[in-house]
């Protein structure tokens, strides 16, 4: 039997070879820390942005600020995401319901409650305690 092997698409080998031997690579999307590379999102927020890399590393491209309305979109769901994290690292169903309270699409108060509580049963065998 013959195995052949096809590429990923995955972009860590890549950048690594890139960085290791010195060739140039243009990369039309990586993930890392914003620290200003898109100028209207949080600096701690992680962004998708175009990027090279060579032997001195990556080179993220500085983009343009993102029009208004989808910035406050995507700050949205960042706060909605870091207050989720929170909420299961520190074990706190009050920061779950913050987070659910967020969610535009959630209409009321008691909603959003009965929301969490179904959650926590129907899931409770594969998240952690929240109390």
């Amino acid at each position: 039997m013959r195995l052949t092997l096809e590429p990923s698409g995955e972009l860590a080998i890549p950048i690594m070879e890139s960085i290791a031997c010195g060739k140039r690579r243009r990369l039309d999307a990586i993930n890392i820390p914003n620290r200003g590379w898109i100028p209207n999102l949080p600096d701690e927020m992680v962004v998708e942005v175009p990027a090279t890399s060579d032997l001195s590393g990556l080179q993220p491209k500085r983009m343009q600020p993102l029009p208004e309305p989808i910035a406050a979109m995507i700050r949205l769901q960042g706060s909605i995401n870091q207050l989720l994290v929170q909420a299961f690292a520190e074990e706190s169903k009050s920061k779950l319901l913050q987070a659910v309270l967020l969610e535009p699409t959630v209409t009321s108060y008691r909603g959003a409650m009965e929301m969490v509580d179904e959650m926590l049963t129907l899931q409770r065998d594969v998240l952690p305690p929240i109390h």
